[in-house]
């Protein structure tokens, strides 16, 4: 297993927004299958004792497999005003 956690640009799908190709490193990859899905809204660990709303993750991972055969683990980044992408990790086949 590699981890990157890199920013990446993609091209979504759908409401709520679905992966379906992705930008990383000067190559495009093409979604063919999202193995599985989930929120995050956990607290970030060395958060304060006084938690708030907004010092939570608020976050959509998704484990995807790109038309190569290879599997990633991204996420959209949906805290503030800006979201953003990350490529997390590549998972191994």
């Amino acid at each position: 297993m590699a981890f990157y956690s890199e920013p990446i640009e993609v091209q979504c799908a759908g409401e709520p927004l679905v992966p379906v190709s992705f930008m990383w490193r000067d190559a495009e990859y093409r979604v063919q299958a999202i193995l599985s899905s989930w929120q995050d809204f956990r607290f970030p660990g060395g958060a304060p004792r006084r938690k708030t709303w907004r010092l939570r993750h608020h976050r959509n991972y998704y484990v995807v497999r790109t038309e190569d055969g290879r599997q990633f683990e991204l996420y959209l980044d949906r805290k503030g005003p800006v979201l953003a992408w990350v490529l997390y990790r590549e998972v191994e086949r």
